[in-house]
């Protein structure tokens, strides 16, 4: 076992491709199949992925029967990321409890009544504790988790049957971390189309090549998701990112970007089949699904929804599913350490049980 930057270099039994910058590697995952060729992308850039997290965190990773972090290391990997807050009273760096619902309970509980709908429609033991855990949990009980399943799988990529996805919508793209993960999981020759107000512009130079691998076919639509036609008012996050969400804090100025409804542009375009929706919209997510309603009900595809920016997203967006698609199984996790990167999954019954790769 090995590291080479020749793709023609074969003294190991299975070349692993990481990186398509490397000369020679994009023309391999033409041939994924190959026995003797492993096509592993990275979630390079994603903050909250495995490989930002190893960056930090390898020497307080604890192996057993599943990987742990002690309480104590876990306060020091967030003061690495920047995840403390200054306590005005005592000066001293302190948890953020806007990161964690349980520091809203009164809140929480005021919604009880959505919130045990949602519980109730879940399909398996390990969502409902996923939900309960981003609702009710303590930090720790998010940390514990985080570390558990960090290194087995990849955001939106639980529960979905990808075999049976030859037409994508990706609403919300930037750096498109995900992105080389359709190129693996995606039968070749899909179509994936990606939403976006700012397009392609801003892709990781890691992720570029995989979109131009020609793999799968990616549509840059450099549009917002909105319950109708029209344009939308976004403000613009310090990474550039383009947002709905109302934190001033975080925002800056706003940019005026044309809109579209997914069934308007669906209708327009002339889709026989919608297979898989993925939407992570920085606050816009609601509308957007208000304006895939139709969409959804037609096509039945199976879905991949963020339900984190807004409090109020974590039961208000899974009883609009419940309300809209009868006959969808419900899953959910959450891919982070703290209350971010919910997703809620919705699986049309009649593909069976979906699965996990957390063990």
């Amino acid at each position: 076992m090995g590291f080479t930057n020749d793709p023609g270099d074969r003294q190991a039994d299975i070349l692993v491709v990481c990186d398509l910058l490397v000369d020679g590697a994009a023309s391999l995952i033409h041939d994924r199949e190959a026995s003797d060729v492993a096509i592993f992308p990275l979630p390079s850039g994603d903050v909250w992925a495995y490989w930002a997290f190893s960056a930090v965190a390898l020497d307080y990773i604890q192996v057993g029967d599943q990987l742990t972090v002690n309480d104590t290391d876990f306060q020091g990997i967030l003061e690495k990321y920047g995840r403390l807050i200054i306590d005005p009273d005592t000066a001293e760096k302190k948890l953020n409890g806007n990161n964690y619902l349980s520091s809203n309970s009164a809140y929480i509980g005021q919604h009880k009544d959505e919130i045990l709908e949602v519980m109730a429609a879940l399909a398996n033991d390990d969502s409902r504790a996923a939900y309960s855990r981003v609702l009710l949990g303590e930090p720790e009980a998010h940390w514990a988790h985080y570390a558990k399943r960090a290194y087995q799988n990849i955001q939106y990529f639980d529960y979905l049957d990808f075999d049976r996805c030859q037409v994508v919508l990706n609403g919300g793209v930037f750096g498109g971390y995900e992105l080389p993960y359709f190129v693996t999981n995606l039968p070749k020759g899909a179509i994936v189309h990606n939403f976006d107000p700012l397009g392609h512009s801003h892709l990781t130079e890691y992720a570029r090549p995989w979109v131009e691998s020609g793999v799968v076919n990616f549509v840059d639509n450099a549009i917002a998701l909105d319950k109708e036609d029209g344009s939308i008012d976004m403000k613009i996050l310090g990474d550039g990112q383009a947002s709905e969400e109302k934190d001033e804090k975080l925002l800056s100025e706003t940019t005026t970007f044309p809109a579209r409804s997914i069934d308007s542009f669906v209708e327009e375009t002339g889709f026989d089949r919608v297979d898989l929706i993925k939407f992570d919209l920085e606050g816009g997510d609601m509308n957007a699904i208000k304006g895939s309603i139709e969409t959804m009900k037609k096509y039945r595809p199976q879905l991949a929804l963020s339900i984190y920016h807004a409090a109020s997203d974590f039961w208000e967006i899974p009883n609009m599913i419940i309300d809209n698609l009868p006959d969808y199984n419900l899953y959910l996790d959450t891919y982070s350490f703290e209350r971010w990167e919910t997703i809620l999954y919705a699986v049309p019954r009649e593909f069976g049980p979906g699965s996990t790769n957390v063990a």
